[in-house]
Protein backbone atom coordinates (compact mmCIF):
# COMPACT_ATOMS: atom_id res chain seq x y z
CA UNK A 1 0.00 0.00 0.00
CA UNK A 2 1.50 3.33 -0.25
CA UNK A 3 1.14 6.61 1.57
CA UNK A 4 -0.23 9.78 0.92
CA UNK A 5 1.50 13.04 0.24
CA UNK A 6 -0.34 14.93 3.30
CA UNK A 7 -1.10 13.85 6.79
CA UNK A 8 -4.82 14.62 6.39
CA UNK A 9 -5.13 12.69 2.88
CA UNK A 10 -6.50 9.02 2.94
CA UNK A 11 -6.16 7.86 6.78
CA UNK A 12 -7.78 4.61 6.03
CA UNK A 13 -6.63 2.82 8.75
CA UNK A 14 -8.07 5.98 11.20
CA UNK A 15 -6.39 8.82 11.88
CA UNK A 16 -5.85 7.69 15.37
CA UNK A 17 -3.01 5.29 14.29
CA UNK A 18 -1.04 8.53 13.49
CA UNK A 19 0.36 7.36 10.13
CA UNK A 20 -1.74 7.20 6.59
CA UNK A 21 -2.66 3.67 4.65
CA UNK A 22 -4.24 3.55 1.29
CA UNK A 23 -7.65 1.79 0.80
CA UNK A 24 -7.22 -1.83 0.71
CA UNK A 25 -7.94 -3.35 -2.84
CA UNK A 26 -11.05 -4.95 -3.26
CA UNK A 27 -10.51 -9.22 -3.45
CA UNK A 28 -14.18 -9.84 -4.90
CA UNK A 29 -15.78 -9.40 -8.31
CA UNK A 30 -18.43 -6.53 -7.75
CA UNK A 31 -21.01 -7.93 -10.48
CA UNK A 32 -23.70 -5.49 -12.23
CA UNK A 33 -22.21 -2.31 -10.94
CA UNK A 34 -21.55 0.67 -13.45
CA UNK A 35 -20.44 4.92 -12.66
CA UNK A 36 -22.96 7.05 -11.81
CA UNK A 37 -22.72 10.69 -10.81
CA UNK A 38 -22.06 11.34 -7.60
CA UNK A 39 -24.48 10.19 -4.88
CA UNK A 40 -22.96 10.87 -1.52
CA UNK A 41 -26.27 11.29 0.15
CA UNK A 42 -28.51 8.03 -1.58
CA UNK A 43 -29.27 6.80 2.51
CA UNK A 44 -30.20 10.09 3.32
CA UNK A 45 -33.82 8.69 3.30
CA UNK A 46 -32.80 6.06 5.85
CA UNK A 47 -32.09 8.58 8.83
CA UNK A 48 -34.35 8.00 11.84
CA UNK A 49 -36.00 5.52 13.70
CA UNK A 50 -38.05 2.73 11.86
CA UNK A 51 -40.63 -0.40 12.42
CA UNK A 52 -39.77 -3.77 10.65
CA UNK A 53 -41.65 -6.43 9.79
CA UNK A 54 -39.15 -8.99 8.85
CA UNK A 55 -39.14 -12.97 7.25
CA UNK A 56 -36.08 -14.89 6.90
CA UNK A 57 -35.41 -17.82 5.20
CA UNK A 58 -34.33 -20.68 6.91
CA UNK A 59 -33.88 -24.58 6.28
CA UNK A 60 -35.30 -27.55 8.28
CA UNK A 61 -33.17 -30.49 9.29
CA UNK A 62 -35.04 -32.51 6.32
CA UNK A 63 -34.33 -29.54 3.71
CA UNK A 64 -37.20 -28.00 3.48
CA UNK A 65 -37.33 -24.44 3.73
CA UNK A 66 -39.26 -22.14 5.85
CA UNK A 67 -39.66 -18.60 6.52
CA UNK A 68 -39.25 -17.18 10.18
CA UNK A 69 -40.97 -13.84 11.26
CA UNK A 70 -39.53 -10.92 13.01
CA UNK A 71 -40.65 -7.93 13.96
CA UNK A 72 -38.58 -5.35 15.31
CA UNK A 73 -36.22 -1.76 15.35
CA UNK A 74 -33.93 0.12 13.13
CA UNK A 75 -32.27 3.23 14.37
CA UNK A 76 -29.85 4.98 11.41
CA UNK A 77 -27.99 7.66 12.03
CA UNK A 78 -25.62 9.72 10.37
CA UNK A 79 -22.22 10.03 10.07
CA UNK A 80 -20.09 12.44 8.22
CA UNK A 81 -22.41 14.87 7.12
CA UNK A 82 -24.65 11.77 5.47
CA UNK A 83 -21.52 10.41 3.45
CA UNK A 84 -21.88 7.42 5.94
CA UNK A 85 -24.51 6.28 8.70
CA UNK A 86 -24.60 3.30 11.31
CA UNK A 87 -27.48 1.58 11.63
CA UNK A 88 -28.78 -0.32 15.02
CA UNK A 89 -31.02 -3.15 14.67
CA UNK A 90 -32.91 -5.29 17.09
CA UNK A 91 -35.87 -7.69 16.52
CA UNK A 92 -37.66 -10.61 17.97
CA UNK A 93 -39.57 -13.42 16.77
CA UNK A 94 -40.00 -17.30 16.07
CA UNK A 95 -36.05 -17.01 15.04
CA UNK A 96 -35.18 -16.16 18.12
CA UNK A 97 -33.85 -12.23 19.17
CA UNK A 98 -30.78 -10.51 17.65
CA UNK A 99 -29.11 -7.17 18.24
CA UNK A 100 -27.26 -6.20 14.80
CA UNK A 101 -25.51 -2.91 13.48
CA UNK A 102 -24.99 -2.29 10.02
CA UNK A 103 -22.04 0.50 8.55
CA UNK A 104 -22.74 2.43 5.09
CA UNK A 105 -19.59 4.02 3.85
CA UNK A 106 -19.68 6.64 0.84
CA UNK A 107 -16.23 5.76 -1.59
CA UNK A 108 -16.09 9.25 -3.57
CA UNK A 109 -13.58 7.69 -5.88
CA UNK A 110 -15.17 4.75 -6.72
CA UNK A 111 -18.78 6.59 -6.34
CA UNK A 112 -20.63 3.92 -4.77
CA UNK A 113 -21.79 2.82 -1.05
CA UNK A 114 -20.22 -0.39 0.83
CA UNK A 115 -22.04 -2.07 3.49
CA UNK A 116 -21.08 -4.45 6.24
CA UNK A 117 -23.02 -6.28 9.18
CA UNK A 118 -22.08 -7.53 12.58
CA UNK A 119 -24.52 -8.78 15.53
CA UNK A 120 -23.57 -9.41 18.95
CA UNK A 121 -23.16 -12.81 18.47
CA UNK A 122 -19.22 -12.46 17.34
CA UNK A 123 -18.70 -8.85 17.00
CA UNK A 124 -17.36 -9.98 13.66
CA UNK A 125 -17.92 -7.65 10.69
CA UNK A 126 -19.29 -9.62 7.35
CA UNK A 127 -17.96 -9.13 4.06
CA UNK A 128 -18.70 -5.95 2.44
CA UNK A 129 -21.22 -5.65 -0.45
CA UNK A 130 -20.73 -2.96 -3.20
CA UNK A 131 -23.43 -0.61 -5.38
CA UNK A 132 -25.27 2.73 -5.98
CA UNK A 133 -28.49 4.17 -6.41
CA UNK A 134 -30.57 4.23 -9.58
CA UNK A 135 -34.42 5.95 -10.22
CA UNK A 136 -34.63 5.35 -6.91
CA UNK A 137 -33.64 2.27 -6.19
CA UNK A 138 -30.51 0.75 -4.62
CA UNK A 139 -28.83 -2.63 -5.32
CA UNK A 140 -25.11 -3.39 -3.92
CA UNK A 141 -23.83 -6.89 -4.23
CA UNK A 142 -21.27 -8.61 -3.01
CA UNK A 143 -20.15 -12.45 -1.53
CA UNK A 144 -21.86 -14.67 1.65
CA UNK A 145 -21.27 -17.75 3.20
CA UNK A 146 -17.92 -19.17 4.79
CA UNK A 147 -15.84 -22.11 4.21
CA UNK A 148 -16.55 -23.82 0.75
CA UNK A 149 -19.40 -22.99 -0.24
CA UNK A 150 -19.50 -18.94 -1.44
CA UNK A 151 -22.82 -17.44 -3.15
CA UNK A 152 -23.68 -14.28 -4.57
CA UNK A 153 -25.09 -11.92 -2.23
CA UNK A 154 -27.69 -8.99 -3.65
CA UNK A 155 -29.04 -6.24 -1.36
CA UNK A 156 -31.82 -4.56 -2.75
CA UNK A 157 -33.52 -1.20 -1.60
CA UNK A 158 -36.77 -0.50 -3.24
CA UNK A 159 -40.67 1.27 -2.85
CA UNK A 160 -38.53 4.35 -0.89
CA UNK A 161 -41.25 6.32 0.28
CA UNK A 162 -40.83 9.16 2.91
CA UNK A 163 -42.30 7.06 5.89
CA UNK A 164 -41.87 3.80 4.43
CA UNK A 165 -39.52 1.37 2.47
CA UNK A 166 -38.71 -2.07 1.12
CA UNK A 167 -35.48 -4.45 1.82
CA UNK A 168 -34.34 -7.49 0.45
CA UNK A 169 -31.60 -9.56 0.40
CA UNK A 170 -31.26 -12.77 -2.19
CA UNK A 171 -28.41 -15.24 -3.24
CA UNK A 172 -26.90 -16.78 -6.37
CA UNK A 173 -25.34 -20.03 -6.18
CA UNK A 174 -25.00 -20.08 -10.30
CA UNK A 175 -23.49 -16.32 -10.92
CA UNK A 176 -26.15 -14.65 -11.10
CA UNK A 177 -28.32 -16.30 -13.36
CA UNK A 178 -30.67 -16.73 -10.67
CA UNK A 179 -31.71 -15.73 -7.62
CA UNK A 180 -33.54 -16.86 -4.19
CA UNK A 181 -34.80 -14.62 -1.94
CA UNK A 182 -33.31 -15.22 1.94
CA UNK A 183 -34.24 -11.76 3.66
CA UNK A 184 -37.48 -9.85 3.31
CA UNK A 185 -38.40 -6.53 5.27
CA UNK A 186 -41.07 -3.90 5.35
CA UNK A 187 -39.84 -0.27 7.81
CA UNK A 188 -42.25 2.29 8.75
CA UNK A 189 -41.24 5.18 10.17
CA UNK A 190 -41.60 5.61 13.69
CA UNK A 191 -39.42 8.61 14.56
CA UNK A 192 -38.11 11.28 12.38
CA UNK A 193 -34.75 11.87 14.07
CA UNK A 194 -32.35 8.86 15.22
CA UNK A 195 -32.65 8.37 18.95
CA UNK A 196 -30.16 5.85 20.13
CA UNK A 197 -31.32 5.10 23.62
CA UNK A 198 -28.78 3.30 25.22
CA UNK A 199 -27.74 3.78 28.49
CA UNK A 200 -24.44 5.91 29.38
CA UNK A 201 -23.72 4.50 32.60
CA UNK A 202 -20.89 2.42 33.07
CA UNK A 203 -20.71 -1.44 33.52
CA UNK A 204 -18.52 -3.96 34.67
CA UNK A 205 -16.94 -7.46 32.74
CA UNK A 206 -14.24 -7.25 30.14
CA UNK A 207 -17.39 -6.21 27.52
CA UNK A 208 -17.31 -3.17 29.09
CA UNK A 209 -13.59 -1.70 28.72
CA UNK A 210 -14.55 1.57 26.67
CA UNK A 211 -16.78 2.48 28.81
CA UNK A 212 -14.40 5.34 30.54
CA UNK A 213 -14.32 6.58 26.56
CA UNK A 214 -17.93 6.95 26.50
CA UNK A 215 -18.65 10.97 25.96
CA UNK A 216 -17.29 14.21 24.12
CA UNK A 217 -13.39 14.70 24.86
CA UNK A 218 -10.88 18.00 22.86
CA UNK A 219 -7.83 15.72 21.72
CA UNK A 220 -4.51 16.99 21.13
CA UNK A 221 -1.87 14.62 18.83
CA UNK A 222 1.53 14.72 17.77
CA UNK A 223 1.71 11.72 14.51
CA UNK A 224 4.46 10.51 12.62
CA UNK A 225 3.52 11.22 8.73
CA UNK A 226 6.15 8.43 7.04
CA UNK A 227 7.29 6.18 10.47
CA UNK A 228 9.79 4.09 8.30
CA UNK A 229 11.51 6.31 6.00
CA UNK A 230 11.48 9.61 8.07
CA UNK A 231 10.12 8.62 11.83
CA UNK A 232 11.41 11.50 13.66
CA UNK A 233 9.51 14.28 11.69
CA UNK A 234 5.88 14.82 13.44
CA UNK A 235 3.54 16.45 13.37
CA UNK A 236 0.60 18.17 15.53
CA UNK A 237 -3.13 17.82 15.24
CA UNK A 238 -5.96 19.33 17.39
CA UNK A 239 -9.88 18.46 17.29
CA UNK A 240 -12.21 16.61 19.14
CA UNK A 241 -13.25 12.40 19.75
CA UNK A 242 -16.83 12.02 20.34
CA UNK A 243 -17.63 8.29 21.46
CA UNK A 244 -21.26 6.83 21.75
CA UNK A 245 -22.63 3.40 22.49
CA UNK A 246 -24.40 1.39 20.20
CA UNK A 247 -25.42 -1.04 22.24
CA UNK A 248 -24.63 -0.94 25.71
CA UNK A 249 -22.51 -4.19 26.01
CA UNK A 250 -20.71 -5.02 22.82
CA UNK A 251 -20.85 -1.97 20.40
CA UNK A 252 -19.54 1.58 20.65
CA UNK A 253 -18.12 3.82 17.78
CA UNK A 254 -15.23 6.85 18.12
CA UNK A 255 -15.56 9.77 15.50
CA UNK A 256 -12.86 12.29 15.34
CA UNK A 257 -12.18 15.15 13.68
CA UNK A 258 -9.23 17.05 14.06
CA UNK A 259 -6.94 19.79 12.33
CA UNK A 260 -3.45 19.70 10.70
CA UNK A 261 -1.44 20.38 8.53
CA UNK A 262 -3.03 18.43 6.17
CA UNK A 263 -6.41 20.00 7.02
CA UNK A 264 -9.40 18.56 8.08
CA UNK A 265 -9.66 15.01 9.06
CA UNK A 266 -12.70 13.18 9.59
CA UNK A 267 -12.39 9.29 11.33
CA UNK A 268 -14.42 6.53 12.67
CA UNK A 269 -13.34 3.72 14.56
CA UNK A 270 -16.36 1.01 15.24
CA UNK A 271 -15.04 -1.03 18.56
CA UNK A 272 -17.04 -4.25 19.03
CA UNK A 273 -16.70 -6.75 21.96
CA UNK A 274 -16.55 -10.78 20.95
CA UNK A 275 -17.94 -12.80 23.65
CA UNK A 276 -16.47 -16.12 23.08
CA UNK A 277 -13.19 -14.63 22.24
CA UNK A 278 -12.97 -12.24 25.23
CA UNK A 279 -11.30 -9.71 22.86
CA UNK A 280 -12.55 -6.33 21.42
CA UNK A 281 -12.21 -5.67 17.40
CA UNK A 282 -11.47 -2.51 16.18
CA UNK A 283 -12.63 -1.25 12.52
CA UNK A 284 -11.33 1.82 11.31
CA UNK A 285 -12.50 4.33 8.27
CA UNK A 286 -12.00 7.56 7.44
CA UNK A 287 -13.90 9.86 4.95
CA UNK A 288 -11.46 10.79 1.91
CA UNK A 289 -11.38 6.89 1.36
CA UNK A 290 -14.71 5.57 2.56
CA UNK A 291 -13.46 1.77 2.90
CA UNK A 292 -13.68 0.03 6.68
CA UNK A 293 -9.84 -1.33 7.38
CA UNK A 294 -9.28 -4.59 8.76
CA UNK A 295 -9.38 -4.75 12.91
CA UNK A 296 -6.86 -4.22 15.39
CA UNK A 297 -7.66 -6.91 17.90
CA UNK A 298 -7.19 -6.85 21.90
CA UNK A 299 -8.52 -6.64 25.41
CA UNK A 300 -8.02 -4.44 28.41
CA UNK A 301 -6.04 -5.95 31.56
CA UNK A 302 -4.63 -3.72 34.94
CA UNK A 303 -6.07 -0.76 33.49
CA UNK A 304 -4.28 -0.57 29.77
CA UNK A 305 -5.62 -1.70 26.68
CA UNK A 306 -3.44 -3.10 23.92
CA UNK A 307 -4.13 -3.89 20.43
CA UNK A 308 -2.50 -4.93 17.62
CA UNK A 309 -2.81 -6.22 14.26
CA UNK A 310 -0.56 -6.68 10.80
CA UNK A 311 0.02 -4.34 8.06
CA UNK A 312 1.52 -3.24 4.81
CA UNK A 313 2.86 0.31 5.11
CA UNK A 314 5.84 1.94 2.69
CA UNK A 315 6.27 -1.89 1.19
CA UNK A 316 6.97 -3.60 4.33
CA UNK A 317 4.23 -6.25 6.18
CA UNK A 318 4.48 -4.61 10.02
CA UNK A 319 3.24 -4.80 13.36
CA UNK A 320 1.00 -2.15 14.68
CA UNK A 321 -0.01 -1.71 18.31
CA UNK A 322 -2.04 0.59 19.86
CA UNK A 323 -2.01 1.17 24.03
CA UNK A 324 -4.63 3.10 26.03
CA UNK A 325 -3.11 4.23 29.67
CA UNK A 326 -3.74 6.91 31.88
CA UNK A 327 -7.35 6.35 31.86
CA UNK A 328 -9.12 8.56 34.36
CA UNK A 329 -13.06 10.05 34.28
CA UNK A 330 -11.02 13.29 32.25
CA UNK A 331 -8.31 12.51 30.17
CA UNK A 332 -6.92 9.15 28.32
CA UNK A 333 -3.39 8.45 26.48
CA UNK A 334 -2.91 6.56 23.50
CA UNK A 335 0.43 5.60 21.81
CA UNK A 336 1.09 4.08 18.51
CA UNK A 337 4.30 2.33 17.13
CA UNK A 338 5.12 -0.09 14.60
CA UNK A 339 7.40 -2.56 14.08
CA UNK A 340 9.71 -4.17 11.42
CA UNK A 341 11.27 -6.59 13.14
CA UNK A 342 8.73 -9.11 14.27
CA UNK A 343 8.17 -6.87 18.11
CA UNK A 344 11.78 -6.88 18.78
CA UNK A 345 11.68 -3.21 18.69
CA UNK A 346 9.20 -0.42 18.25
CA UNK A 347 9.26 2.98 16.36
CA UNK A 348 6.56 5.56 17.48
CA UNK A 349 4.34 6.77 15.24
CA UNK A 350 1.46 8.56 17.49
CA UNK A 351 0.91 10.10 21.01
CA UNK A 352 -2.55 12.04 22.33
CA UNK A 353 -4.30 12.94 25.15
CA UNK A 354 -7.68 13.52 25.38
CA UNK A 355 -9.42 15.70 27.71
CA UNK A 356 -13.04 16.55 29.32
CA UNK A 357 -14.40 19.75 28.17
CA UNK A 358 -11.93 21.29 26.19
Amino acid sequence: MTRTSRLGGTLAAAILCGFSIAPAAVATSRPGLAQSPDQQHAFDFHFGAWRTQILRRASTASGATRWIRMTGTVIDRPLWHGRANLEKIEASGSGGHFQGLTLFLYDPKAGEWSQQYADSSDGIMNEPVYGQFRNGRGVLFGWSGSGGKRTLERDTWSDIMPNSYHFEIASSADGGKSWVKEFIAQLTRVEKQPDYGTSSSAGSGPEHGFDFNIGRWSTRIRAVLNPLSAPGVWSSLQGTHVVYRIWSDWANMGQLEVDGPGGHIEDLALRMYDRKAHQWRVYFANSDSGTLDAPMVGDFKDGVGTFVFLHEMEGKTVLVRNVWSGMTSKACHQEWAISADGGKTWVPTWVSTDRRGG
